[in-house]
């Protein structure tokens, strides 16, 4: 029988931060903290964990979603039918519950019912992404982000575990994307706090900030830069001090030469720091039809360079590692660099998120739409390059070129492509790879060269941990190995260079050979060295190479053969 959405429960809901809320709705769902039903202001007695876990599934997927897929998420040790039994129960004994129709059914397909339900953390998302892209704070924007600060810095969903391991890691890759969002804002709220003096507020959101990531670097930074600003040198000095301990304890090195110098500026001239602070990505947001890209941009020349990452990135972690932000910055002098997370990756949204080169194509173009930047260079890397390709075949006219560097034309081992790891093969090295999320996953595979060095470990490890979950991985890298653009390099009509380093690990280096005699026109530049990361070992020829291929037709003969 279906129901309208009238009436109240008789329970009042206990204490907690209220969110902005709209009106236009009959039930919102509180998924910070311990998960709450509530409706009228009152909250709706649910004692069923895999209630809130299907209500918080289906808000976070718009559309709908197979049954088949729901029963085995919530009971995976259940047989099919007996958890679509299940699931049915589940969904009536809600709707009992709530006195309202909530769900849109057919038998192999459940979604909520459109406009009935609103969340919490996806109404937070939605206001944390513009005010982190506006240029300035004003006061209702700064009242309203400390109102959410306060519930959004609580656990996703707490005290939710079902024992299902497919549930547990889409949790965990919400929580990330969450967390680097709060983080955002936190910044933005700190700041605006300490240039208006209230240092106090500032420093305990900086704790906040903290406690989301421990081993962030940056973050002690800014703990220090706030004292600076009260003239506290102990509290420079201690905020310094626990960096050191924490990194020391748990990585067995000290803090990077970013916060090194800081802390020597900040002991010598303590005011003069907060005019001269890190300069910190200002990160947009573009708006896709498969959720929002995060990028950003540096530099102001005539002509964009859109830097198409591999199977893992995260802006503001990438530009923390010093060979990163220095090849970033020489291509800066020339080109409008942008820098991007594909969807699924990082700042970006991590829901449906397609491993293709036609998804990656997509991505790129829907930042260049919001950059409104007609046309760029495309320098793309290892998996970044299928996506950089198969932009240039698709819109040809927005690319004015393609510098490729450790790439290939397909994932996997075929009968006429011997340069990759077969299928069987490629999924063992990817099991291994997702068994050791946490740590510096790969690093022996696309680091040779820097796998001993401490600080570099550490780096990867927190900018894996931050750029994917297991889960996220394990589809990126499965989209490469199932991914062949060798039907479509004979329509590659733009400039291209391919660049190769002859002792690479991660690629063949013949895979390299192979794309650049496929591709017509193509330049052909072999490297020295045994890293596929291209800033990793002797950046400078892959640098000087872009440069001179870019400038045009004298450039490209200036380069050797």
């Amino acid at each position: 029988m279906q129901r309208r959405c009238t009436g109240a429960i008789n329970r009042s809901m206990p204490s907690r931060a209220r969110s902005p809320v709209s009106e236009l709705h009959a039930l919102d769902l509180h998924v910070f903290g311990v998960p709450a039903v509530v409706r009228q202001g009152h909250e709706v007695p649910l004692s069923l964990k895999r209630a809130f876990a299907l209500l918080a599934y289906l808000a976070f997927h718009p559309g709908p979603v197979p049954r088949a897929h729901l029963a085995t998420l919530l009971w995976p040790d259940a047989d099919e039918a007996q958890a679509r039994t299940r699931l049915r129960r589940l969904v009536y004994t809600l709707e009992e519950s709530v006195e309202c129709r909530s769900f849109s059914t057919d038998n192999d397909y459940l979604a909520l019912a459109p406009g009935v339900i609103e969340t919490d953390a996806i109404r937070f998302a939605r206001f944390a992404r513009n005010a982190v892209a506006s240029e300035a704070f004003d006061e209702a924007t700064l009242t309203e982000a400390r109102r959410w600060i306060a519930d959004a810095r609580r656990p996703l969903l707490e005290g939710i575990r079902l024992g299902s391991e497919a549930f547990d890691d889409w949790l965990k890759a919400i929580s990330i994307e969450h967390e680097h969002l709060l983080a955002r804002l936190l910044e933005r709220v700190i700041d605006a706090l300490a240039r208006r003096g209230e240092f106090a507020a500032a420093l305990d959101l900086a704790e906040t900030l903290l406690a989301l990531d421990t081993f962030r670097e940056p973050s002690y930074v800014l703990l220090m830069q706030l004292h600076a600003l009260q003239g506290h040198s102990a509290g420079v000095e201690a905020a310094y001090t626990r960096c050191a301990d924490v990194l020391r304890a748990e990585f067995g090195i000290g803090p990077g030469p970013q916060t090194e110098m800081a802390y020597l500026r900040m002991t010598e001239d303590l005011k003069r720091l907060w005019s001269n602070r890190v300069v910190r990505p200002s990160v947009r947001f573009a708006e896709s039809a498969a959720g929002a890209i995060a990028y950003t941009v540096l530099g102001s020349g005539e002509q964009a360079l859109v830097v198409c990452p591999g199977f893992v990135c995260h802006i503001e972690i990438a530009l923390e590692h010093p060979p990163i932000r220095a090849c970033i910055d020489a291509l800066a002098e020339r080109f409008r660099v942008v820098l991007f997370d594909r969807r699924g990756i990082g700042m970006s949204e991590r829901l449906h998120a397609a491993s293709t080169p036609a998804a990656l194509a997509q991505d790129i173009s829907a930042i260049l739409d919001d950059a409104k930047v007609p046309g760029a260079w495309l320098f793309g890397s290892s998996e970044g390059c299928l996506g950089a390709m198969r932009l240039a075949v698709d819109q040809p006219r927005r690319v004015s070129g393609l510098c490729l560097f450790g790439a290939l034309a397909r994932g996997s081992a075929a009968p006429d492509y011997p340069w990759a790891l077969p299928a069987a093969a490629y999924d063992v090295w990817l099991k291994r790879l997702v068994a050791g999320w946490g740590g510096p996953v790969g690093i022996e595979t696309f680091a040779p060269g820097e796998q001993d060095d401490p600080a570099v470990r550490a780096w990867w490890a927190r900018l894996v941990r931050h750029a994917a979950s297991p889960g996220g991985l394990e589809a990126i890298l499965s989209g490469l190995r199932d991914a062949d653009m060798r039907p479509e390099l004979g329509r590659i009509g733009a400039p291209t260079l391919v660049m190769h380093r002859r002792g690479d690990r991660a690629v063949r280096f013949e895979a390299g050979e192979h794309l650049a005699q496929k591709i017509p026109g193509a330049v052909w530049q072999p490297l020295e060295g045994i890293d596929h990361f291209w800033w990793a070992g002797d950046s400078e020829p892959v640098i000087e190479a872009i440069l001179n291929f870019s400038a045009g037709p004298q450039g490209r003969r200036s380069i050797p053969s």
